[in-house]
């Protein structure tokens, strides 16, 4: 997981548990911000250090337990980042059809269009390139 907590949606979400707590969560905010960045910033160092991401260091210096529960951990940490983007992308799909889009509409709508770029991803980036020119034009 990269410095994903700084999207647009988590920043929404952010600002209205501020509303409804007020100011006592902004220093909660503040240094779960600070030590993400300084944990990046270490990420970083390692991979200039090493040459290596920080996957293939932990690989290599982990045993096989410690290194599935890793995996594990951040598998689940990753499927709870892409549910919030495809409900929000749902919710977004049903405010701008004026409400005549299910969610589970928006749901499908964004699955199929995930596998459709994951599907073009494979034949290379100019084809992908190419299909976003199309949607634009």
């Amino acid at each position: 997981m990269s410095i994903a907590y700084l999207d647009p949606g988590i920043i929404e979400a952010d600002l209205k548990a501020g509303i409804e707590a007020k100011y006592a969560v902004v220093w909660i905010l503040f240094w779960a911000t600070l030590v993400g960045l300084f944990i990046q910033r270490l990420a970083a160092r390692i991979g200039a250090v090493t040459g290596e991401d920080l996957a293939e260091t932990c690989r290599r210096r982990f045993s096989p337990v410690p290194r599935y529960l890793l995996w594990i951990m951040l598998e689940i940490t990753i499927i709870a980042a892409d549910m919030q983007e495809v409900i929000g992308t749902a919710i977004a799909l049903y405010l701008l059809t004026n409400k005549k889009l299910p969610l589970y509409g928006g749901v499908l709508i964004t699955i199929v269009d995930t596998f459709t770029f994951l599907f073009l991803d494979k034949y290379g980036l100019r084809k992908l390139e190419a299909f976003f020119a199309f949607l634009i034009a």
